[in-house]
């Protein structure tokens, strides 16, 4: 089913992700001014291509407060072509939420939060046929693009976080004027997911599924520009689970990879889904309830998937999707550069 719906998706769409992408970038461009232009451009192979960060913190590229509104416009339509509606949903609120720190912080400390604070850095000259990747990135967001020949090989590193993970009725400044908000929750699916699989093992299951040690703080990686080799754990293979289990294993992939556009979200669950159960692993630690600190991880000879919740009284969330061989495109690039030579 799944390869019949990755052969039926690119008709669909009409046009290939390459087309679109690079249409909507060079409309981006095509809206700045020169000095606009100049922070927003980089070569394809400069070495701030592959650094990423999700911190508070200066990064290079055009932000969107430099923006005026019609620019702003063509920045989210570049962002919504390249990701599907619910990833372009969850990049949005992660924005903000930003908001929501600053109220909660009444704006103080050295970084000074700022919904407006997130930049777009395109690497290469955007075209249909084309070599080139852009970055949309700020606190607690960072989605990085990589187009070869005029193919979208990759949509990662993908990471989102949330502070607060959930609005409480006692966060400060926001529940007593925002109570609509009180208990949104934008990485719910990822965070319930998770727990409830973990909830699910047995005590001969959790043997291998639970990973012993402290509950790490943060995932893993972090921002490494690659993710392969870093995680030493495991968990309990995809074969030792029941039936009901791998499906809701299946939801949690399906939830982080479907960030993507619909037609490469399709191409790599099909990947993920030829990979044999027995190269596939969950692994978590911590506790299986909301509010209590806890990690997972689910991995395969090509993927990472790592979700934190630890800081905040474990109200405060990171979710990573990692590509070990196409992160950036490296593996695609390599093979591009031996037929390029």
């Amino acid at each position: 089913m799944l390869a019949l719906l990755a052969a039926a998706v690119p008709a669909a769409f009409g046009h290939t992700a390459g087309e679109e992408m690079a249409k909507s970038a060079n409309a981006f461009l095509g809206s700045l001014n020169e000095t606009q232009r100049a922070k927003a451009t980089f070569k394809f192979d400069d070495a701030e291509r592959t650094h990423w960060i999700f911190v508070p913190a200066v990064r290079l590229g055009l932000p969107i407060k430099e923006m005026n509104p019609g620019q702003r416009h063509f920045a989210q339509a570049l962002l919504s072509v390249s990701l599907s509606q619910r990833g372009h949903m969850k990049v949005e609120s992660v924005m903000a939420l930003e908001y929501l720190l600053f109220l909660i912080e009444e704006g103080k400390g050295a970084n000074k939060r700022d919904a407006e604070n997130y930049f777009v850095s395109i690497f290469g000259k955007p075209d249909a046929h084309g070599t080139w990747g852009f970055r949309w990135e700020g606190h607690h967001c960072s989605q990085n693009f990589t187009i070869v020949d005029g193919v979208l090989v990759s949509s990662t590193p993908s990471f989102l976080g949330t502070n607060p993970g959930q609005v409480k009725s006692d966060t400060t400044h926001v529940g007593d004027t925002m109570p609509g908000l009180v208990g949104f929750e934008l990485l719910d699916a990822e965070d319930a997911a998770g727990r409830n699989l973990a909830k699910s093992l047995t005590a001969e299951q959790k043997k291998t599924g639970f990973i012993p040690g402290e509950t790490p703080k943060d995932v893993i990686t972090g921002n490494k520009q690659k993710a392969d080799g870093i995680i030493k754990h495991k968990g309990i293979a995809f074969s030792a689970l029941t039936a009901e289990q791998k499906k809701l294993a299946g939801t949690i992939i399906a939830e982080y990879v479907g960030r993507a556009r619909a037609d490469f979200a399709v191409q790599e669950m099909v990947a993920i889904s030829k990979t044999p159960e027995d190269q596939l692993f969950f692994g978590y630690n911590g506790g299986t309830e909301a509010g209590q600190a806890h990690y997972y991880s689910i991995q395969g000879p090509t993927f990472l998937l790592e979700f934190a919740n630890f800081q905040n009284g474990a109200n405060h969330v990171h979710a990573s999707w990692r590509d070990l061989k196409k992160d950036f495109g490296y593996d695609p690039l390599a093979e591009h550069a031996k037929t390029h030579k």
